[in-house]
């Protein structure tokens, strides 16, 4: 299914360099325009916009997309970028980015030898909603740390869509790299592999996350779901000689059975799929949730041995109301509050300790 609708612009909301926030007059009544695609529009100009979300009411709806606008203001100069590397290539968006291995880069030279982690850990955090905790929690725990996250395009490719790299990207110390067809970080890079290398050797980050933007998908089977990319991360991680540290996505409140304890998305892409030898923290729980968490390991025929860390420190809501405080506003994860799942939160911030060194 693909639709199309032509709507009214009744007030621009907000922008940035990227992105028109737009109230319209039908449908969603609300959308997004990309600038890099189309040219910015005001009030009273007519936008052709995509609705096909929106219509079978999926999660990436809520919002329309403008594919064209047929605006009554003047045209306005194109931004220009000296790269020539394409991102959504062969199709209408493909554009160019500034990438930061290319030869025209001035990074470019940092690439021409390889290099090695020399065992550093690297988060990886399979929900977008993960991001913003992570960095809160860290500057709690090391108020200069540097924090760079590398968003894989597995989920949005257009990271300007996130609320959440809105508010983070006005960070001194936070840094995104936007890999593969994924587009719209502060630095656009081809691969992983260069992400991580930039990362620690040019922005010399304390702490490196790999994660996607919002809009992951899930289908209900074995190995059809954007987590399981996970293990390639860690692969990569591990090939290059550093030390992938998981976030495990635990639930004792998600209604689908698959999601409760530690989520088959873990446990499939941790044991059946990665070869680099990780690191899975737990925040501390019930000896009842704990044993539960304990079977469903105990049933993975893991492909090498992982380093399973419990943590008895107890009290740890406390740095959790901190980092919301921080932040300034409270993060949800699929709808719940952390009074709703206190444990997928917890876990978010036991991970983000061990991968600062002061946990596990």
């Amino acid at each position: 299914m693909y639709r199309e609708e032509l709507v009214k612009v009744l007030r621009v909301i907000s922008e940035d360099k990227q992105v028109q926030w737009l109230e319209t007059d039908q449908f969603s009544k609300k959308a997004i325009l990309y600038k890099a695609f189309t040219k910015p529009v005001q009030k009273g100009d007519v936008v052709l916009v995509n609705v096909t979300a929106s219509l079978l009411r999926l999660g990436t709806g809520g919002y329309d997309f403008v594919r064209a606008s047929y605006e009554k203001s003047s045209e306005h100069e194109q931004s220009e970028d000296n790269g020539h590397i394409m991102k959504l290539r062969y199709t209408p968006m493909q554009h160019s980015v500034m990438a930061i291995e290319s030869q025209e880069s001035p990074f470019h030279s940092l690439f021409s030898e390889k290099f090695s982690l020399r065992k550093q850990k690297i988060l990886l955090a399979e929900l977008h909603s993960m991001v913003p905790l992570v960095f809160s929690i860290a500057q709690l725990l090391h108020k200069e740390a540097k924090v760079c996250v590398i968003f894989d395009d597995q989920a949005a490719l257009a990271l300007s869509v996130s609320e959440h790299l809105q508010k983070l990207h006005l960070y001194e110390r936070f840094y995104s790299i936007t890999i593969g067809q994924a587009f719209g970080g502060m630095y656009e890079a081809t691969t992983l592999q260069t992400a991580l290398q930039f990362a620690t050797e040019h922005l010399e980050a304390d702490l490196v996350v790999v994660s996607v933007g919002p809009g992951v998908v899930g289908t209900g089977t074995k190995y059809g779901f954007s987590g399981i990319e996970q293990a390639k991360w860690a692969n990569v991680i591990g090939a290059l000689d550093g030390i992938p540290v998981w976030i495990p996505r635990l639930s004792f409140h998600d209604k689908r059975q698959r999601q409760q304890g530690l989520s088959h998305h873990t446990r499939t892409a941790l044991f059946q799929f990665t070869y680099a030898r990780s690191i899975l923290p737990f925040p501390e729980m019930k000896t009842s949730d704990r044993q539960l968490i304990k079977n469903q390991i105990s049933k993975e025929n893991s492909l090498v041995e992982h380093d399973i860390v419990w943590s008895e420190l107890k009290g740890e809501e406390t740095i959790i109301a901190q980092a919301f405080n921080l932040y300034g506003q409270e993060i949800k994860t699929m709808g719940r509050t952390f009074q709703d799942d206190p444990i997928f939160f917890l876990a978010v911030a036991e991970s983000t300790k061990v991968s600062l060194g002061l946990g596990g």
